[in-house]
């Protein structure tokens, strides 16, 4: 029988959810499923063992990509949630919640969200919009799919996270560069060494908007959504470089939007949890899916969402896993706004500005992660960006303008790395 209490289990050691979670969990309620390497090389015991919730981190199978029953794990006995907090263990975080009767996103929910090949077949069928893709095997596969798209295509991996490896490809592009950069894409501190890697595809290059929605799931319900707009960085690599919330487009086609959600989780037959999907509206209007992940958003999304529409989306998270149906705020009551930077490449000289950035009227993070004598690459993935400003305002473009004031008044100075 599934537990009452507030004994929870969640997979994957994301310090970042457990920080959370301690917020509104007892001393000792909480058990930590990770990957031993991971579990080792990050020191990830000792460096949980700060939250009081924390009960004991074990090794097990949290990042395994197939549907087979977990090992036994005691703390499942007693568990009234099971909760994902990397994107790596939302399979495993399915199997763990089936095997403990506990509410979950389903396990062929998970394995298609942790798959963007299978998630594509599986919009497809259900009649949901998307680009033209394929699963390519090599260069010339490429070559081929852009050759249908006038020279366009959108070169991607199946199974990483923060736009790790996305490449957008135009007429005269090294494809073959590409190819080896987008296979060789890898987050290696955040994955197992036991991990086995998906494919890659090519899509069909979208014009448009782009947005996403998050969302909190019961028993494939919608019952909370928040629409985010997107900012991208330019060329050939598509970084978000900032997140504004609630989205500013028309009522009518953020309800679009949503509404083609509901029928992303009936087609994937998504249980109960939390949703982040992205998409592309093609015309300004019509939603076209870009992919969606079975869990909360990066990019400082919940903070974002936390600062507009009080409460904590975490917490509500789990109390959705514990099967409550937490009542949060429909609308907004303020905007809400990060925009990210980052350094020229090189070697990092210093770095200026972040305090003047931290008093912008608005602002209430301002973070900047780059150090004198670090060497900062070009941006590639969400994993390059080195600063971060969050702001609110009177509404989302209110909250947007504080962002990208102070954002402007960081400067990283860098010199080139062979100097």
């Amino acid at each position: 029988m599934p537990g009452t209490g507030d004994a929870c289990v969640v997979i994957g050691c994301g310090l970042g959810m457990i920080s959370e979670i301690d917020k509104m969990l007892p001393p000792g309620s909480v058990t930590v499923v990770e990957e031993a390497d991971l579990i080792e090389a990050g020191g990830l015991r000792e460096r949980a063992a700060r939250w009081p919730c924390v009960a004991a981190v074990v090794e097990g199978p949290a990042q395994r990509q197939e549907a087979a029953e977990p090992p036994p794990l005691a703390a499942l006995a007693d568990a009234a949630a099971v909760i994902p907090s990397t994107e790596y263990g939302v399979v495993a975080t399915a199997v763990y919640a089936r095997a403990a009767g506990l509410p979950g996103a389903g396990v062929a929910a998970a394995l298609a969200l942790r798959d963007k090949a299978r998630l594509r077949e599986v919009a497809g069928a259900a009649g949901i919009a998307q680009p033209d893709w394929a699963r390519v095997a090599d260069p010339a596969a490429v070559r081929a799919f852009a050759a249908r798209h006038g020279g366009h295509c959108v070169l991607k991996p199946a199974d990483r996270q923060g736009s790790l490896g996305v490449r957008l490809l135009g007429p005269g592009d090294d494809v073959d560069a590409a190819w080896r950069a987008t296979a060789a894409a890898d987050d290696g501190a955040a994955r197992s060494a036991g991990w086995t890697p998906g494919g890659l595809l090519a899509e069909q290059r979208l014009l448009g908007p782009e947005v996403s929605v998050e969302a909190l799931v019961a028993e494939g319900e919608v019952i909370w959504s928040n629409v985010t707009d997107k900012a991208l960085w330019p060329g050939p690599f598509p970084v978000e470089a900032g997140h504004t919330l609630p989205s500013a487009l028309p009522p009518e086609v953020c309800d679009r939007v949503v509404a083609a959600t509901r029928a992303l989780i009936a087609a994937v037959g998504y249980g109960t949890g939390a949703l982040h999907s992205e998409w592309i509206l093609v015309g300004g209007t019509e939603p076209h899916l870009v992919e969606c992940a079975g869990r909360l958003p990066g990019g400082a999304i919940v903070p974002l969402i936390d600062q507009a529409y009080g409460g904590s989306l975490v917490a509500d998270l789990v109390r959705v896993l514990r099967g409550e149906r937490p009542d949060r705020a429909a609308r907004a009551g303020c905007g809400a706004a990060i925009r990210f930077g980052a350094a020229e490449p090189g070697v990092v000289r210093a770095v200026h500005g972040t305090q003047e950035a931290a008093a912008v009227e608005g602002v209430f993070a301002a973070v900047v992660t780059a150090k004198k004598g670090s060497v900062a690459g070009p941006v590639t993935s969400g994993f390059d960006r080195t600063v971060h400003i969050l702001a609110t305002g009177a509404d989302g473009p209110q909250a947007a303008a504080a962002a990208e004031k102070a954002a402007a008044l960081v400067r990283i100075e860098t010199v080139p790395a062979d100097a």
